[in-house]
């Protein structure tokens, strides 16, 4: 303040008399634009920008004084302007604020003793001139040409032959959502410069003690932080937000000194519902060189060490980060059906001698040693009269004679036949037996497993429901390449080992459900229904196993099928006595057939379901 005295009481004394600003105008220009006409009595430097809520251009003229007759001009009202209020800002500055119906661009001349603000009439009605001194003369100078518009196509063309064009464009543009200023800065003092983005933004700027230069810039229609970043940087300075607001203005490397002369600040952050390891890594980067994060499981925080505003951002961060997730409820049906049909149809012959050769397989035949009759009947005398040759029903072959004996498909019968049906015919001492026997049979067996499980989002969730089987499995070469150093371990160590390894088998379901902002639920999905059986041989076991993994999206409640699989195996056989089984008509007395169809289905279903917090009691 004192230094502004000086600066006036030396302009008083005999200094370069500042430019008195001494009108006001507001005028319709061409093409249906608005000029706000500024007249000065010399020369002065400006700068401007523009503020949207409410929208406000503002013009500060340095090297001015204010000689208007008076501050504030009401009910304009005309070329989208409403009001105007000027200020002797500061001892050598004039703002001059233009208030208007709505935000707009705009161009800013110097003519001469004059500077116009030229801008869209966007009510495009037409109005009369006004000024602050209405017996004044406005010199008529036409409005600076301006381009017609250009049709979305032809704008959409230009702006990218002017980015394929542009030397400049080596990286995408950083993306801000702060508010955007349009200013002009010339010859302008740093400090100035600072003021007015204090100005536009609200917040508290403050430079350091070696803060100092002149900065011409125009900057249009940017966001105000990357517009004061790009000043700065082409300053070799930089600028730092405290926790309260403030935003501290110096060279990069007073800065860290600064920090380094600064206490650390040690807090306790509690957390709740994350892993707290996972929150002490997502910090690290937000904290400085001297900072650091400590998780403590036991009490589940985080204790933050640092600056005072790196502490706020962390404890920002862990607010951000520690939120309740939501849970989701995943039901799955895994239905596995096997049916089996099985039909069988065959024919047997068996002939005999009753008093010869007999092959006694299918039916059984009497015995030809004598020592196997029975006595039925007998005279007085004890002479005996009427015998009977115990039957024989054995797998042999008895001679007693030169007679025939034959069998036909004896061997190859159907397995617990459900129709056998027995004929004997007798041709002197032969007996001819025929055996039909018919076979059909189904089998059904339908398993429905339907696991569920409950998880929070993210977070991968499992359920077994089996055993675990152990398998043996044995290194046969365990004892071999040892070496003299094996040798000398004994003859023991030879042997092969055998250790015990444990299979999972049973129903087993593995999620990993994620919730998008929609409602939509994305899950990453393992089912899987497996046995053991005993394996032919020595081999041990065999593991039957259906399963399916798949990722899918499903709505909250809808029912997706993640695998189907049908396998059908047919198997038709037959058998039966050569050439005869292959004769016309009669070929089916004389073979057995087999018909085997087996079909096993496979359906996995999943349905998921979020469970939404409940709203708490008001």
């Amino acid at each position: 303040m004192m230094l502004h005295t000086l600066l006036f009481l030396w302009a008083a004394a005999g200094g370069d008399d500042p430019a008195n600003v001494t009108e006001l105008r507001v005028v319709p220009a061409a093409a249906g634009y608005t000029e706000v006409v500024v007249r000065m009595s010399g020369e002065v430097s400006y700068s401007d920008f523009l503020l949207t809520d409410p929208p406000r251009l503002i013009v500060d003229l340095k090297g001015a004084r204010h000689a208007l007759p008076r501050d504030n001009f009401e009910n304009i009202n005309r070329g989208g302007v409403i009001r105007l209020r000027t200020s002797q800002f500061r001892d050598d500055v004039v703002r001059i604020v233009v208030e208007l119906e709505e935000p707009t661009s705009y161009t800013l001349v110097r003519q001469g003793g004059e500077i116009r603000v030229s801008f869209p009439n966007l009510a495009g009605v037409a109005f009369d001139s006004w000024g602050s001194e209405p017996n004044s003369p406005v010199a008529d100078v036409p409005a600076p040409a301006r381009p017609v518009a250009a049709t979305p196509r032809q704008a959409q063309e230009r702006a990218a032959a002017q980015q394929e064009e542009s030397p400049f464009q080596t990286r995408a543009s950083p993306v801000s959502q702060m508010p955007r200023i349009t200013v002009t800065f010339e010859n302008t003092d740093i400090r100035d410069v600072l003021n007015n983005f204090a100005d536009f933004t609200g917040k508290s700027f403050v430079p350091g003690a070696g803060v100092e230069g002149n900065v011409t810039a125009n900057i249009r229609n940017q966001p105000w932080d990357l517009a004061l970043k790009a000043i700065l940087e082409a300053h070799g300075l930089t600028a730092v937000e405290t926790a309260t607001g403030i935003i501290r203005v110096d060279r990069l490397e007073n800065l860290q000194e600064r920090q380094q002369l600064i206490q650390l600040e040690t807090q306790i952050l509690k957390v709740n519902y994350a892993p707290v390891a996972d929150v002490a890594a997502a910090l690290a980067p937000a904290l400085s060189e001297r900072g650091q994060a400590i998780a403590n499981v036991a009490t589940n925080s985080i204790i933050v060490t640092d600056l005072p505003e790196n502490v706020e951002i962390a404890r920002q961060m862990v607010t951000d980060l520690d939120v309740r997730t939501p849970q989701v409820v995943i039901s799955a049906k895994i239905i596995f059906v096997d049916r089996t049909d099985i039909e069988e149809f065959g024919v047997s012959w068996d002939l005999k001698d009753t008093s010869g050769n007999q092959i006694n397989l299918l039916t059984p035949g009497p015995s030809t040693d004598p020592r196997d009759w029975e006595i039925v009947d007998a005279d007085f005398d004890g002479v005996p009269e009427t015998v009977v040759k115990e039957l024989v029903n054995e797998n042999q072959v008895s001679f007693a004679g030169a007679s025939l004996a034959a069998l036909a498909n004896a061997r190859d019968r159907p397995a617990s036949p459900a129709l056998t049906l027995l004929t004997s015919t007798a041709i002197g001492d032969f007996r001819l037996f025929n055996f039909i026997e018919a076979l059909e049979r189904m089998e059904l067996s339908d398993i429905v497993a339907a696991p569920t499980i409950q998880t929070m989002d993210n977070q991968q969730a499992q359920i077994l429901v089996g055993e675990r089987t152990p398998v043996r499995v044995v290194d046969a070469g365990a004892g071999g390449g040892l070496g003299a150093a094996g040798a000398q371990q004994g003859a023991q160590a030879q042997f092969p080992q055998a250790t015990v390894d444990y299979q999972e088998t049973g129903i087993k379901l593995e999620v990993t459900p994620h919730i998008t902002f929609d409602r939509q639920i994305v899950m990453d999905l393992h089912a899987e229904r497996s046995g053991v059986a005993i394996a032919p041989g020595d081999i041990g076991f065999t593991f039957r196993t259906q399963e399916g993994s798949t990722r899918l999206i499903l709505a909250d409640g809808e029912t997706g099928v993640i695998g189907g699989l049908t396998i059908t195996d047919v198997t038709e056989a037959e058998s039966g006595i050569p050439i005869l089984m292959d004769l016309p008509l009669v070929g089916p007395l004389f073979r057995t057939t087999r018909s085997n169809e087996k079909k096993q289905d496979l359906l996995i279903l999943v349905t998921p379901h979020i469970v939404d917090e409940p709203v708490a009691a008001r």
